[in-house]
């Protein structure tokens, strides 16, 4: 028998856990829906543990197939989900990607994807920086720093 997700309320499973637990085990998952909040996603750990390891088998996949070349492929395909990444210069596409990977593969591993989230939004910034008008289109007006420095928001007084 295929498993799907089924739906139910998250007030019906507080009314009615055994109910919805029922649920859980005929159709692998459940979604609870909840008035104005997200929804609620349950599964059996077992089902996420594959689910994450499958991902790690395909991160692993991925990282051993890229060489320099594909790497800048890669980049130019991400372009579709990611249309920031055209503004980025090309010499930077290797180093994105392989940052990305090297990312993914880590939060997969621990099961914890902020810090994907967080490189995905520097990166995103970092192209903003380069769609500048006022800075050169290979960026190399643009002062990389080490250390972060607090500046007045852009517009403003200082």
């Amino acid at each position: 028998m295929s498993k799907s997700t089924a739906t139910t309320t998250f007030s019906d499973f507080l009314r009615s856990p055994k109910d919805v637990l029922g649920v859980l085990e005929d159709n692998g998952e459940v979604v609870l829906t909840r008035r104005n909040a997200p929804a609620l996603r349950l599964t059996q750990e077992s089902a996420s543990r594959a689910e994450l390891s499958t991902l790690g088998v395909v991160g692993q996949l991925f990282a051993a197939s890229l060489d320099e070349a594909a790497l800048d492929r890669v980049a130019t395909r991400l372009a579709v989900a990611l249309p920031w990444i055209g503004l980025l210069p090309a010499s930077l596409h290797a180093e994105f990607v392989a940052e990305f990977q090297d990312t993914a593969r880590a939060c997969i591993a621990v099961a914890r994807f902020d810090r994907l989230a967080i490189l995905l939004e520097a990166w995103r910034a970092t192209a903003e920086a380069y769609a500048d008008p006022r800075l050169t289109a290979d960026g190399s007006d643009l002062e990389h720093l080490d250390v972060a420095e607090v500046v007045a928001a852009p517009g403003r007084d200082a």
